[in-house]
């Protein structure tokens, strides 16, 4: 479901480009050195952004880490690089540590949710790998995995009652999403909260409009799957993701954000 919230790449300055890059990879790091190499392959553009974004709010220091890159290693965001550039640092910061984390617990309910819906025995055997970090997470953070859990449990029971009314299962993302933004009990975890259910609910719009078809021919769970083919439906949609978009955006711009705005500003607008 997740990796929509990426840069527009060709909108960014040089030096724009490579600070997104460091978070990126900086994400990449955190995850090996956490969760080992299957982290990596976990990573995700929605979870750098949060990252990027509690680590501007919190004007987090960043420390300097050496990329993870290994020769055969995909890295999808980035074109290609010379040894030296390959060389160069990442950076760490305590916000990154917790979107590892979030991404980790994604991951873990992504590979139970294939299991469950396609018995993909390779998402199962994921499950069991992951299943001893899990639980520590989830005693680390009750909040965010009770919110992750439960909206895993309600998907299932939208999709199992074939839910034609898209807002009930955009807003099941939305709500988990929310948990997860708001990192800390403190002033800001409201407007975090607002801006990660926005998020959240735009997110699972795009997937939901994204895989459609597809999931029609597979027989899937779509809440689209008898709009898509009616005249009108992209801009419908076009429509739903920029409504979903702009309330985003005035909760970021609630925000006393000044370090890597414009980089956040790209993602979001």
């Amino acid at each position: 479901m997740f990796g929509y919230v990426t840069i527009n790449r060709g909108e960014l300055k040089v030096r724009e480009l490579e600070t997104y890059e460091s978070y990126y990879c900086g994400l990449c790091r955190v995850l090996k050195d956490r969760y080992g190499l299957a982290g990596c392959t976990m990573l995700n553009y929605d979870m750098t952004f949060l990252g990027m974004l509690l680590s501007s709010l919190y004007e987090e220091k960043e420390e300097p880490a050496k990329r993870v890159c290994r020769p055969g290693f995909k890295r999808p965001l980035l074109k290609k690089k010379s040894k030296k550039q390959l060389s160069q640092t990442a950076v760490v910061t305590e916000s990154l540590g917790y979107a590892a984390d979030m991404n980790y617990m994604l991951a873990y309910h992504n590979h139970m949710d294939n299991w469950l819906d396609e018995h993909s025995f390779v998402s199962l055997n994921m499950v069991h790998l992951m299943q001893k970090n899990y639980r520590k997470l989830a005693k680390k953070y009750p909040r965010q995995h009770k919110a992750i859990a439960s909206y895993i449990q309600k998907l299932h029971i939208c999709e199992a009652a074939n839910e034609k009314n898209i807002e009930a299962a955009a807003n099941l993302t939305g709500e988990a999403m929310a948990e997860i933004y708001a990192a800390k009990d403190d002033y800001w975890q409201d407007t975090l909260r607002q801006m990660g259910y926005y998020m959240g609910k735009f997110i699972y719009l795009m997937d939901a409009y994204d895989d459609v078809e597809d999931d029609v021919k597979k027989g899937n769970y779509n809440p689209f799957a008898k709009d898509y083919i009616i005249k009108g439906f992209d801009d419908r949609i076009k429509n739903m993701l920029l409504l979903m978009m702009a309330e985003t955006c005035r909760e970021f711009e609630k925000l006393p954000i000044i370090k890597h705005a414009d980089i956040l500003r790209n993602i979001l607008y």
